[in-house]
């Protein structure tokens, strides 16, 4: 298919690799386009998302349409991309919460919906090659080299304190878990179709309310990791679900964290922590978003294994060292030099 006119409206995204705007088409209607940027691209990535976002959308089965934007179009050409429904009057689901929009209930309501349509339905079984432990693997020694050339997080790399627990240095935890069971358990069964990017800023709700069937309106959006991934070990969603729903992802992306020690890196003593007295934390810290969302996942899968969690926490902090800056890359560095030894442990 060829890339079809449209007058762009409202410009949603302009990232790394692709740009996200609503357009309107010629006969006045309205989509979401998603779009290569070519050569102004910062790599090739984008343009593979794109076709697996693309391919993902338009692979659902029947029951599954109402979960996801329809697909309208797709091209892939000087430029790659695909154009879905536009959700007239939809917030997405992390603005919701920090206008504290939902009290607890319906935040529980929604937690049930979506871990019944995505435990229960998403997240059928497939046979695909196994990616994610590979994808975990480079992305860490990624994050290492980043350290070791970076000036300020270099003090990371040796035996160090954080939030008064040891960890050992970073090559001694690599070594161990690179092919540690930790490591290959995520390409064991079950292997099944993923989200892949869950975080609650890819989830649409109805901005005004419609009663009690409000939080059961969800929609998702933008499929498939940066990183491709979108088959895998279900723990996977639940982690990306939980990074967010938590705080801690937004709490880190807007710099509303407090970090010490880089003052005085020699002593080799470092904490960081969410910045709870801000108050625009208040819609995490006064709503669970996320409780119902793992008691319903080991419901349906069992006990969450607390290592292999720690190892998959450490491998999001790592895959966002390698591509932030000041604050938040001070405290995803912690982050993952913490979680990489509470999955030692």
């Amino acid at each position: 298919m060829t890339l079809q006119p449209a007058q762009e409206i409202t410009l949603l995204r302009d990232g790394y690799w692709d740009r996200t705007a609503v357009v309107q088409m010629p006969d006045a209607t309205l989509r979401v386009r998603k779009i290569s940027k070519g050569e102004a691209s910062a790599g090739p990535w984008g343009r593979d998302n794109l076709r697996a976002e693309a391919n993902y959308l338009a692979a659902l089965e029947p029951h599954l349409r109402d979960f996801f934007p329809s697909l309208l179009d797709h091209w892939d050409g000087q430029t790659t991309g695909y154009d879905m429904a536009f959700q007239q009057g939809y917030i997405n689901v992390g603005e919701l919460a920090r206008r504290q929009l939902f009290n607890q209930s319906q935040a529980d309501a929604m937690q049930a919906y979506l871990s019944e349509r995505v435990f229960n339905q998403l997240h059928t079984v497939c046979h695909s090659k196994p990616v994610l432990a590979d994808n975990m693997r480079d992305t860490l020694l990624k994050a290492q080299a980043c350290l070791q050339h970076h000036g300020q997080l270099a003090c990371l790399l040796g035996p160090i304190h954080i939030n008064d627990d040891l960890v050992t240095s970073l090559d001694a935890q690599l070594q161990q878990l690179l092919h540690s069971p930790q490591m290959h358990s995520f390409d064991q069964q079950p292997q099944v179709r993923l989200h892949g990017d869950m975080f609650m800023e890819n989830m649409l709700l109805p901005q005004q309310g419609c009663g009690a069937d409000w939080p059961r309106q969800l929609i998702l959006i933008d499929p498939i990791s940066v990183a491709g991934v979108g088959t895998g070990h279900p723990l996977f969603d639940l982690g990306k679900y939980l990074s967010y729903a938590t705080g801690e992802l937004p709490a880190m992306r807007q710099e509303r964290v407090i970090v010490t020690g880089f003052n005085k890196p020699l002593e080799g003593h470092f904490s960081w922590q969410i910045d709870w007295q801000d108050a625009a934390m208040e819609g995490f810290s006064k709503i669970d978003w996320h409780s119902s969302m793992r008691q319903a996942y080991e419901g349906h899968y069992g006990p969450i294994n607390r290592q292999a969690y720690a190892l998959l926490e450490a491998y999001f902090a790592a895959a966002m060292v390698v591509c932030t800056s000041n604050i938040e890359q001070q405290a995803r560095a912690l982050k993952m030099r913490h979680s990489l030894q509470l999955a030692l442990a």
